[in-house]
């Protein structure tokens, strides 16, 4: 099978098993990675109420909207966070001034934000 890689595109696939009658069953539903061109997906909570937070974080990180659900604000990141860190366009910063204690490579970057008499 070929693959096929689509800029901007996301697909969001539920895996399902019923404990009673011990039978797996799934579904996909695109879900368009722009943020102007939001295509949401459904939200599984009215059926499935255990999912809520589930559902929070695919929005929190890969940025889905899920159409639907209770509450829908971030779970993982602070609410001033810019951005989804979990897609592949995400662009981490590079001033890491919130590192407490910056070592190895996070230093090396840190100190480009710091004055030439902090560098030394």
């Amino acid at each position: 099978m070929k693959k096929t890689v689509r800029p901007g595109f996301l697909e969001v696939v539920h895996h399902l098993y019923s404990m009673e009658l011990k039978t797996r069953a799934g579904g996909s539903a695109p879900a368009h990675g722009d943020h102007d061109a939001e295509a949401p997906v459904v939200s599984l909570t009215p059926v499935w109420r255990g999912c809520e937070f589930q559902e929070r974080e695919v929005f929190d990180l890969f940025g889905i909207r899920l159409e639907g659900h209770p509450d829908l604000r971030r779970i993982l990141m602070w609410d001033g966070f810019k951005g989804f860190p979990m897609r592949k366009d995400y662009v981490a910063p590079d001033d890491f001034e919130y590192e407490p204690t910056p070592h190895d490579e996070v230093l090396e970057q840190a100190q480009k934000h710091y004055p030439p008499e902090v560098q030394a």
